[in-house]
Protein backbone atom coordinates (compact mmCIF):
# COMPACT_ATOMS: atom_id res chain seq x y z
CA UNK A 1 0.00 0.00 0.00
CA UNK A 2 1.42 3.37 -1.04
CA UNK A 3 2.39 5.81 1.63
CA UNK A 4 3.93 9.33 1.76
CA UNK A 5 6.99 9.45 4.05
CA UNK A 6 9.15 12.42 5.04
CA UNK A 7 12.88 11.99 4.68
CA UNK A 8 14.83 15.12 5.52
CA UNK A 9 12.95 18.14 4.16
CA UNK A 10 11.06 16.31 1.40
CA UNK A 11 8.21 13.86 1.10
CA UNK A 12 8.52 10.73 -1.04
CA UNK A 13 6.04 8.13 -2.24
CA UNK A 14 6.84 4.50 -1.27
CA UNK A 15 4.96 1.20 -1.49
CA UNK A 16 4.14 1.39 -5.23
CA UNK A 17 3.37 -1.62 -7.43
CA UNK A 18 5.98 -1.99 -10.23
CA UNK A 19 5.87 -3.77 -13.58
CA UNK A 20 7.73 -3.77 -16.93
CA UNK A 21 6.74 -1.79 -20.06
CA UNK A 22 7.43 -2.63 -23.70
CA UNK A 23 10.04 -0.26 -25.17
CA UNK A 24 8.65 -0.88 -28.70
CA UNK A 25 5.41 0.99 -27.99
CA UNK A 26 4.64 4.42 -26.53
CA UNK A 27 5.25 4.25 -22.79
CA UNK A 28 2.59 6.62 -21.47
CA UNK A 29 -0.45 4.76 -22.90
CA UNK A 30 0.93 1.46 -21.52
CA UNK A 31 1.53 2.97 -18.08
CA UNK A 32 -1.97 4.47 -17.93
CA UNK A 33 -3.51 1.18 -19.04
CA UNK A 34 -1.66 -0.86 -16.35
CA UNK A 35 -2.62 1.67 -13.66
CA UNK A 36 -6.29 1.58 -14.66
CA UNK A 37 -6.27 -2.23 -14.77
CA UNK A 38 -5.25 -2.15 -11.11
CA UNK A 39 -7.82 0.60 -10.44
CA UNK A 40 -5.05 3.00 -9.46
CA UNK A 41 -5.12 6.74 -10.20
CA UNK A 42 -1.40 7.61 -10.13
CA UNK A 43 1.55 6.30 -12.11
CA UNK A 44 5.24 6.96 -12.66
CA UNK A 45 7.62 5.78 -15.42
CA UNK A 46 11.29 4.92 -14.77
CA UNK A 47 14.04 3.60 -17.02
CA UNK A 48 14.89 3.96 -20.70
CA UNK A 49 16.41 0.65 -21.88
CA UNK A 50 14.11 -1.45 -19.68
CA UNK A 51 11.28 0.94 -18.79
CA UNK A 52 9.05 0.23 -15.82
CA UNK A 53 5.84 1.67 -14.42
CA UNK A 54 4.92 2.15 -10.78
CA UNK A 55 1.29 2.81 -9.87
CA UNK A 56 -0.77 3.40 -6.73
CA UNK A 57 -3.90 5.00 -5.37
CA UNK A 58 -4.12 8.64 -4.32
CA UNK A 59 -4.38 8.26 -0.55
CA UNK A 60 -2.27 8.19 2.63
CA UNK A 61 -0.80 11.54 1.65
CA UNK A 62 0.29 10.38 -1.80
CA UNK A 63 -0.61 12.84 -4.54
CA UNK A 64 0.33 13.80 -8.07
CA UNK A 65 3.76 15.42 -8.70
CA UNK A 66 5.27 13.77 -5.61
CA UNK A 67 8.75 12.21 -6.17
CA UNK A 68 9.15 8.44 -5.75
CA UNK A 69 11.84 6.88 -3.55
CA UNK A 70 12.46 3.55 -5.33
CA UNK A 71 13.80 5.11 -8.62
CA UNK A 72 16.38 7.07 -6.58
CA UNK A 73 17.68 3.86 -4.96
CA UNK A 74 17.76 2.11 -8.35
CA UNK A 75 19.72 5.01 -9.85
CA UNK A 76 22.30 5.49 -7.07
CA UNK A 77 22.82 2.05 -5.50
CA UNK A 78 24.26 -1.06 -7.25
CA UNK A 79 22.25 -3.18 -9.70
CA UNK A 80 21.50 -5.84 -7.04
CA UNK A 81 20.55 -4.13 -3.81
CA UNK A 82 18.48 -5.20 -0.83
CA UNK A 83 17.79 -2.32 1.49
CA UNK A 84 15.71 -1.93 4.67
CA UNK A 85 15.37 1.30 6.58
CA UNK A 86 13.50 2.07 9.82
CA UNK A 87 12.19 5.63 9.85
CA UNK A 88 10.65 5.57 13.34
CA UNK A 89 9.08 3.10 15.73
CA UNK A 90 6.02 2.70 13.48
CA UNK A 91 7.37 3.12 9.92
CA UNK A 92 9.91 1.23 7.88
CA UNK A 93 10.60 0.78 4.17
CA UNK A 94 12.20 -1.96 2.09
CA UNK A 95 13.44 -1.77 -1.52
CA UNK A 96 14.67 -4.63 -3.70
CA UNK A 97 16.64 -3.83 -6.90
CA UNK A 98 17.40 -6.82 -9.14
CA UNK A 99 19.52 -6.42 -12.29
CA UNK A 100 18.90 -2.68 -12.13
CA UNK A 101 15.12 -3.06 -12.11
CA UNK A 102 12.78 -2.19 -9.25
CA UNK A 103 11.49 -5.54 -8.11
CA UNK A 104 9.87 -4.68 -4.78
CA UNK A 105 8.87 -1.44 -3.03
CA UNK A 106 7.56 -2.22 0.47
CA UNK A 107 6.21 -0.16 3.34
CA UNK A 108 5.04 -1.28 6.78
CA UNK A 109 5.89 -1.54 10.44
CA UNK A 110 9.48 -2.41 11.48
CA UNK A 111 8.40 -6.01 12.27
CA UNK A 112 6.79 -6.44 8.83
CA UNK A 113 9.80 -5.06 6.97
CA UNK A 114 12.16 -7.27 9.03
CA UNK A 115 10.20 -10.38 8.06
CA UNK A 116 10.26 -9.20 4.42
CA UNK A 117 14.02 -8.60 4.56
CA UNK A 118 14.83 -11.96 6.24
CA UNK A 119 12.86 -13.83 3.58
CA UNK A 120 14.94 -12.28 0.73
CA UNK A 121 18.46 -11.84 2.10
CA UNK A 122 19.41 -15.52 1.60
CA UNK A 123 17.88 -16.01 -1.87
CA UNK A 124 20.87 -14.77 -3.90
CA UNK A 125 24.16 -12.94 -3.76
CA UNK A 126 23.63 -9.21 -3.39
CA UNK A 127 25.95 -6.40 -4.43
CA UNK A 128 24.78 -4.32 -1.51
CA UNK A 129 22.79 -5.33 1.59
CA UNK A 130 21.86 -3.07 4.48
CA UNK A 131 19.38 -3.25 7.33
CA UNK A 132 19.25 -2.44 11.05
CA UNK A 133 19.27 -6.17 11.80
CA UNK A 134 22.29 -7.15 9.68
CA UNK A 135 24.08 -8.35 7.74
CA UNK A 136 26.07 -5.44 6.27
CA UNK A 137 26.69 -2.00 7.56
CA UNK A 138 23.76 0.19 8.38
CA UNK A 139 24.12 3.97 8.27
CA UNK A 140 20.78 5.75 8.27
CA UNK A 141 22.27 9.25 8.06
CA UNK A 142 24.43 8.23 5.10
CA UNK A 143 21.31 7.10 3.29
CA UNK A 144 19.69 10.51 3.92
CA UNK A 145 22.81 12.30 2.65
CA UNK A 146 22.78 10.36 -0.60
CA UNK A 147 19.12 11.20 -1.15
CA UNK A 148 19.99 14.88 -0.77
CA UNK A 149 22.37 14.63 -3.77
CA UNK A 150 20.74 16.68 -6.54
CA UNK A 151 22.63 15.00 -9.37
CA UNK A 152 19.58 12.84 -10.11
CA UNK A 153 16.08 14.31 -10.36
CA UNK A 154 13.60 11.59 -9.33
CA UNK A 155 10.54 10.97 -11.50
CA UNK A 156 7.24 12.20 -10.10
CA UNK A 157 3.77 10.70 -9.94
CA UNK A 158 1.26 11.69 -12.60
CA UNK A 159 -2.52 11.33 -12.77
CA UNK A 160 -4.10 8.93 -15.26
CA UNK A 161 -6.72 11.62 -15.92
CA UNK A 162 -4.28 14.48 -16.53
CA UNK A 163 -5.21 14.70 -20.23
CA UNK A 164 -8.84 15.22 -19.31
CA UNK A 165 -7.86 17.81 -16.74
CA UNK A 166 -5.67 19.54 -19.31
CA UNK A 167 -8.56 19.68 -21.77
CA UNK A 168 -10.77 21.20 -19.08
CA UNK A 169 -8.09 23.75 -18.18
CA UNK A 170 -7.56 24.64 -21.85
CA UNK A 171 -11.30 25.08 -22.29
CA UNK A 172 -11.54 27.30 -19.22
CA UNK A 173 -8.52 29.30 -20.38
CA UNK A 174 -10.07 29.75 -23.82
CA UNK A 175 -13.36 30.88 -22.27
CA UNK A 176 -11.57 33.36 -20.00
CA UNK A 177 -9.54 34.66 -22.96
CA UNK A 178 -12.72 35.14 -24.98
CA UNK A 179 -14.38 37.03 -22.13
CA UNK A 180 -11.30 39.24 -21.70
CA UNK A 181 -11.20 39.90 -25.45
CA UNK A 182 -14.88 40.87 -25.48
CA UNK A 183 -14.40 43.13 -22.46
CA UNK A 184 -11.31 44.83 -23.89
CA UNK A 185 -13.05 45.27 -27.25
CA UNK A 186 -16.00 46.90 -25.53
CA UNK A 187 -13.69 49.23 -23.59
CA UNK A 188 -11.76 50.20 -26.73
CA UNK A 189 -14.98 50.73 -28.68
CA UNK A 190 -16.33 52.95 -25.91
CA UNK A 191 -13.05 54.89 -25.78
CA UNK A 192 -13.06 55.37 -29.57
CA UNK A 193 -16.66 56.63 -29.46
CA UNK A 194 -15.72 59.07 -26.69
CA UNK A 195 -12.71 60.30 -28.68
CA UNK A 196 -14.89 60.85 -31.74
CA UNK A 197 -17.42 62.72 -29.64
CA UNK A 198 -14.69 64.87 -28.06
CA UNK A 199 -13.23 65.55 -31.51
CA UNK A 200 -16.66 66.70 -32.69
CA UNK A 201 -17.07 68.87 -29.61
CA UNK A 202 -13.54 70.32 -29.96
CA UNK A 203 -14.82 72.67 -32.65
CA UNK A 204 -16.30 74.71 -29.81
CA UNK A 205 -13.50 74.44 -27.24
CA UNK A 206 -11.93 77.52 -25.76
CA UNK A 207 -8.40 78.64 -26.50
CA UNK A 208 -6.79 77.21 -23.36
CA UNK A 209 -7.67 73.61 -24.26
CA UNK A 210 -5.33 73.59 -27.29
CA UNK A 211 -1.61 74.08 -26.54
CA UNK A 212 0.13 76.91 -28.42
CA UNK A 213 2.24 76.24 -31.49
CA UNK A 214 6.02 76.69 -31.29
CA UNK A 215 7.40 78.75 -34.20
CA UNK A 216 10.97 79.55 -35.21
CA UNK A 217 10.61 82.97 -36.91
CA UNK A 218 12.10 83.08 -40.40
CA UNK A 219 13.77 86.51 -40.28
CA UNK A 220 15.70 86.05 -36.97
CA UNK A 221 16.64 82.53 -38.07
CA UNK A 222 18.12 83.63 -41.42
CA UNK A 223 19.88 86.63 -39.87
CA UNK A 224 21.42 84.42 -37.16
CA UNK A 225 22.64 82.00 -39.81
CA UNK A 226 24.08 84.88 -41.86
CA UNK A 227 25.97 86.41 -38.93
CA UNK A 228 27.37 83.02 -37.92
CA UNK A 229 28.46 82.19 -41.48
CA UNK A 230 30.17 85.56 -41.85
CA UNK A 231 32.55 84.55 -39.06
CA UNK A 232 33.46 81.22 -40.73
CA UNK A 233 35.97 81.24 -43.62
CA UNK A 234 34.86 79.70 -46.91
CA UNK A 235 38.26 78.01 -47.31
CA UNK A 236 41.01 77.28 -44.84
CA UNK A 237 44.41 75.56 -45.01
CA UNK A 238 43.68 73.91 -48.35
CA UNK A 239 40.11 72.91 -47.41
CA UNK A 240 37.07 74.23 -49.28
CA UNK A 241 33.42 74.37 -48.17
CA UNK A 242 31.32 71.78 -49.98
CA UNK A 243 27.94 72.18 -48.21
CA UNK A 244 26.33 74.25 -45.44
CA UNK A 245 23.31 73.29 -43.32
CA UNK A 246 21.98 75.83 -40.84
CA UNK A 247 19.36 74.77 -38.29
CA UNK A 248 17.98 76.54 -35.20
CA UNK A 249 20.39 74.67 -32.91
CA UNK A 250 23.55 74.28 -35.03
CA UNK A 251 25.43 75.01 -38.24
CA UNK A 252 27.04 72.05 -40.03
CA UNK A 253 29.73 72.66 -42.67
CA UNK A 254 31.17 69.95 -44.93
CA UNK A 255 34.79 70.44 -46.06
CA UNK A 256 36.73 68.88 -48.95
CA UNK A 257 40.35 69.06 -50.14
CA UNK A 258 42.18 68.10 -53.31
CA UNK A 259 44.64 65.74 -51.59
CA UNK A 260 46.46 65.22 -48.31
CA UNK A 261 49.18 67.67 -49.22
CA UNK A 262 46.67 70.52 -49.42
CA UNK A 263 46.27 70.68 -45.65
CA UNK A 264 45.94 68.40 -42.65
CA UNK A 265 42.92 67.97 -40.40
CA UNK A 266 44.83 69.42 -37.45
CA UNK A 267 45.62 72.54 -39.47
CA UNK A 268 41.94 72.93 -40.28
CA UNK A 269 41.03 72.52 -36.59
CA UNK A 270 43.65 75.10 -35.60
CA UNK A 271 42.35 77.61 -38.11
CA UNK A 272 38.68 77.09 -37.12
CA UNK A 273 39.31 76.78 -33.40
CA UNK A 274 36.92 73.84 -33.06
CA UNK A 275 37.09 70.03 -33.41
CA UNK A 276 36.59 68.53 -36.88
CA UNK A 277 35.02 65.12 -37.64
CA UNK A 278 36.38 62.98 -40.49
CA UNK A 279 33.63 61.73 -42.81
CA UNK A 280 35.76 60.12 -45.55
CA UNK A 281 38.91 60.44 -47.54
CA UNK A 282 39.64 64.16 -48.01
CA UNK A 283 36.30 64.97 -46.37
CA UNK A 284 35.53 66.47 -42.98
CA UNK A 285 32.65 68.04 -41.07
CA UNK A 286 32.39 70.80 -38.50
CA UNK A 287 29.45 71.62 -36.22
CA UNK A 288 29.07 75.09 -34.73
CA UNK A 289 26.45 75.74 -32.03
CA UNK A 290 23.59 78.10 -32.81
CA UNK A 291 20.65 79.21 -30.70
CA UNK A 292 17.55 80.64 -32.37
CA UNK A 293 14.73 80.77 -29.80
CA UNK A 294 11.23 79.76 -30.77
CA UNK A 295 8.11 81.63 -29.76
CA UNK A 296 4.67 80.42 -28.74
CA UNK A 297 1.65 81.41 -30.81
CA UNK A 298 -1.93 80.69 -29.78
CA UNK A 299 -3.63 78.51 -32.36
CA UNK A 300 -6.58 80.89 -32.74
CA UNK A 301 -4.10 83.42 -34.14
CA UNK A 302 -3.07 81.00 -36.89
CA UNK A 303 -4.95 80.58 -40.17
CA UNK A 304 -6.29 77.36 -41.61
CA UNK A 305 -3.82 75.37 -43.71
CA UNK A 306 -5.48 76.29 -47.03
CA UNK A 307 -5.45 80.00 -46.13
CA UNK A 308 -1.83 79.81 -45.03
CA UNK A 309 -0.82 78.28 -48.35
CA UNK A 310 -2.55 81.11 -50.19
CA UNK A 311 -0.69 83.65 -48.01
CA UNK A 312 2.65 82.01 -48.83
CA UNK A 313 1.86 81.70 -52.52
CA UNK A 314 0.89 85.39 -52.68
CA UNK A 315 4.33 86.38 -51.39
CA UNK A 316 6.04 84.09 -53.87
CA UNK A 317 4.00 85.46 -56.76
CA UNK A 318 4.75 89.02 -55.66
CA UNK A 319 8.47 88.34 -56.15
CA UNK A 320 8.08 86.38 -59.34
CA UNK A 321 8.92 83.00 -57.80
CA UNK A 322 7.07 80.07 -59.30
CA UNK A 323 5.34 77.59 -57.02
CA UNK A 324 4.14 74.05 -57.67
CA UNK A 325 2.26 71.36 -55.77
CA UNK A 326 3.61 67.84 -55.66
CA UNK A 327 1.61 65.03 -57.29
CA UNK A 328 -1.49 64.20 -55.27
CA UNK A 329 -1.76 67.64 -53.69
CA UNK A 330 -4.14 70.49 -54.60
CA UNK A 331 -3.94 74.11 -55.60
CA UNK A 332 -4.49 76.51 -52.69
CA UNK A 333 -8.06 77.61 -52.17
CA UNK A 334 -9.71 74.65 -53.94
CA UNK A 335 -10.24 72.48 -50.86
CA UNK A 336 -10.33 72.76 -47.09
CA UNK A 337 -7.92 70.30 -45.56
CA UNK A 338 -6.98 70.13 -41.90
CA UNK A 339 -3.92 68.34 -40.62
CA UNK A 340 -1.02 68.62 -38.21
CA UNK A 341 1.19 70.68 -40.54
CA UNK A 342 2.65 71.07 -44.00
CA UNK A 343 6.29 71.36 -45.01
CA UNK A 344 7.58 73.68 -47.72
CA UNK A 345 10.90 74.16 -49.50
CA UNK A 346 11.91 77.37 -51.34
CA UNK A 347 14.84 77.41 -53.80
CA UNK A 348 16.44 80.87 -53.92
CA UNK A 349 19.24 82.33 -56.07
CA UNK A 350 20.97 83.82 -53.06
CA UNK A 351 20.85 84.05 -49.29
CA UNK A 352 17.44 85.71 -48.59
CA UNK A 353 17.34 89.16 -47.03
CA UNK A 354 15.63 92.50 -47.37
CA UNK A 355 11.90 92.96 -48.04
CA UNK A 356 11.45 89.42 -49.35
CA UNK A 357 12.57 87.95 -46.04
CA UNK A 358 10.44 90.45 -44.11
CA UNK A 359 7.35 89.60 -46.19
CA UNK A 360 7.93 85.89 -45.60
CA UNK A 361 8.20 86.57 -41.90
CA UNK A 362 4.79 88.26 -41.91
CA UNK A 363 3.05 85.08 -43.13
CA UNK A 364 1.32 83.69 -40.04
CA UNK A 365 2.45 80.22 -39.00
CA UNK A 366 5.69 79.86 -41.01
CA UNK A 367 8.34 78.14 -38.91
CA UNK A 368 11.95 77.77 -40.10
CA UNK A 369 13.63 74.36 -40.08
CA UNK A 370 16.78 74.58 -42.21
CA UNK A 371 18.76 76.87 -44.53
CA UNK A 372 20.99 74.81 -46.82
CA UNK A 373 23.65 75.51 -49.42
CA UNK A 374 24.96 72.49 -51.38
CA UNK A 375 27.79 74.03 -53.38
CA UNK A 376 25.60 75.21 -56.22
CA UNK A 377 24.17 78.68 -56.95
CA UNK A 378 21.04 78.15 -54.86
CA UNK A 379 20.12 78.41 -51.24
CA UNK A 380 17.26 76.21 -50.01
CA UNK A 381 14.98 77.48 -47.24
CA UNK A 382 12.94 74.73 -45.58
CA UNK A 383 10.20 75.07 -43.01
CA UNK A 384 6.76 74.10 -41.81
CA UNK A 385 3.38 75.80 -42.01
CA UNK A 386 1.90 75.60 -38.53
CA UNK A 387 -1.86 76.13 -38.63
CA UNK A 388 -5.01 75.97 -36.52
CA UNK A 389 -6.16 72.38 -35.89
CA UNK A 390 -9.82 73.47 -35.71
CA UNK A 391 -11.83 76.00 -37.70
CA UNK A 392 -12.05 79.20 -35.64
CA UNK A 393 -14.72 81.67 -36.65
CA UNK A 394 -14.26 85.26 -37.83
CA UNK A 395 -10.76 84.64 -39.17
CA UNK A 396 -9.55 87.22 -41.63
CA UNK A 397 -6.41 87.36 -43.72
CA UNK A 398 -4.15 90.37 -43.42
CA UNK A 399 -4.68 92.64 -46.47
CA UNK A 400 -0.95 93.27 -46.65
CA UNK A 401 -0.37 89.59 -47.31
CA UNK A 402 -3.42 88.65 -49.33
CA UNK A 403 -3.38 91.67 -51.66
CA UNK A 404 -4.42 90.60 -55.17
CA UNK A 405 -1.39 90.35 -57.42
CA UNK A 406 -1.42 88.84 -60.92
CA UNK A 407 0.02 85.35 -60.89
CA UNK A 408 3.66 85.35 -61.92
CA UNK A 409 4.05 89.16 -61.75
CA UNK A 410 7.42 90.58 -60.72
CA UNK A 411 7.22 93.58 -58.39
CA UNK A 412 10.08 95.87 -57.53
CA UNK A 413 10.78 96.63 -53.86
CA UNK A 414 8.32 99.56 -53.86
CA UNK A 415 5.47 97.03 -54.35
CA UNK A 416 4.11 98.61 -57.56
CA UNK A 417 3.29 96.36 -60.47
CA UNK A 418 5.13 96.92 -63.78
CA UNK A 419 3.19 97.25 -66.97
CA UNK A 420 4.31 93.89 -68.28
CA UNK A 421 4.08 90.49 -66.51
CA UNK A 422 6.89 88.01 -66.21
CA UNK A 423 6.27 84.40 -67.22
CA UNK A 424 3.04 82.43 -67.19
CA UNK A 425 0.69 81.84 -64.29
CA UNK A 426 1.61 79.11 -61.90
CA UNK A 427 -0.18 75.80 -61.78
CA UNK A 428 0.12 72.24 -60.60
CA UNK A 429 2.28 69.60 -62.12
CA UNK A 430 3.92 66.23 -61.48
CA UNK A 431 7.15 65.55 -59.65
CA UNK A 432 10.18 66.97 -61.37
CA UNK A 433 8.13 69.05 -63.86
CA UNK A 434 8.18 72.75 -63.13
CA UNK A 435 8.15 76.11 -64.96
CA UNK A 436 11.22 78.26 -64.38
CA UNK A 437 11.36 82.02 -64.26
CA UNK A 438 12.34 83.58 -67.63
CA UNK A 439 12.80 87.29 -68.55
CA UNK A 440 9.98 88.96 -70.46
CA UNK A 441 10.20 89.22 -74.18
CA UNK A 442 12.60 91.93 -75.30
CA UNK A 443 14.39 92.07 -71.94
CA UNK A 444 17.86 90.63 -71.63
CA UNK A 445 19.04 88.57 -68.69
CA UNK A 446 20.15 90.83 -65.90
CA UNK A 447 17.94 93.72 -67.13
CA UNK A 448 16.29 96.22 -64.81
CA UNK A 449 13.29 94.06 -63.97
CA UNK A 450 15.37 91.02 -63.01
CA UNK A 451 17.82 93.19 -61.08
CA UNK A 452 14.96 94.61 -59.05
CA UNK A 453 13.71 91.12 -58.30
CA UNK A 454 17.15 89.94 -57.29
CA UNK A 455 17.74 93.00 -55.11
CA UNK A 456 14.47 92.39 -53.29
CA UNK A 457 15.34 88.73 -52.60
CA UNK A 458 18.91 89.05 -51.39
CA UNK A 459 19.79 92.70 -51.16
CA UNK A 460 22.82 92.04 -53.37
CA UNK A 461 23.85 94.44 -56.17
CA UNK A 462 25.52 91.71 -58.21
CA UNK A 463 23.15 90.84 -61.11
CA UNK A 464 22.89 87.22 -62.14
CA UNK A 465 20.56 84.82 -63.92
CA UNK A 466 17.50 84.19 -61.69
CA UNK A 467 16.54 80.82 -63.16
CA UNK A 468 14.84 79.60 -59.96
CA UNK A 469 13.05 76.25 -59.55
CA UNK A 470 9.55 76.32 -58.08
CA UNK A 471 8.57 75.97 -54.45
CA UNK A 472 7.52 72.45 -53.39
CA UNK A 473 4.66 71.76 -50.98
CA UNK A 474 4.27 68.49 -49.09
CA UNK A 475 1.79 66.01 -50.70
CA UNK A 476 -1.63 65.46 -49.22
CA UNK A 477 -2.25 69.03 -47.99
Amino acid sequence: MAQAVRIGKKKYAVGLSWGPLSPDRPLRPQAIEKARQSKDTLYVIYGEVEPMVGHCEQKNGVRARMPCLAPIVAEIWPANTLLALVLDENQAIGIQITNGNIYDDAFGSPEEIRSWFDSLVGERTWDFVSSPWGPGEYHKESFFDQLADKAFSPPKLRSVNENRGMAVRVGILGLVTLLVFISVSAVLRHRREMEERLAWMSRHVIRKVIPPAQLVPLEPFVESCRKALDRIPAFSQGWDVRAVSCRPDRIRISWVREDVSAGTVRELEKDLGTPVSLTGENRARTDFPLSVPSRSVSVDRLPALSDEKKDLVSVLERYGLKYQMEAGSFLPGMESVSGSGSEFSVDLPDLPRGRFLADLGRVSGLSAQELRWSGKTRWILKGEMKHAPVAFKNRRISPSIAAPVPSGAVLPPNGKSPSSSSGKSAGSGGNGQFETLRPPEGTSVGGPVLRSEHDSLSGSKDPRDSNVPPVHFAPGH
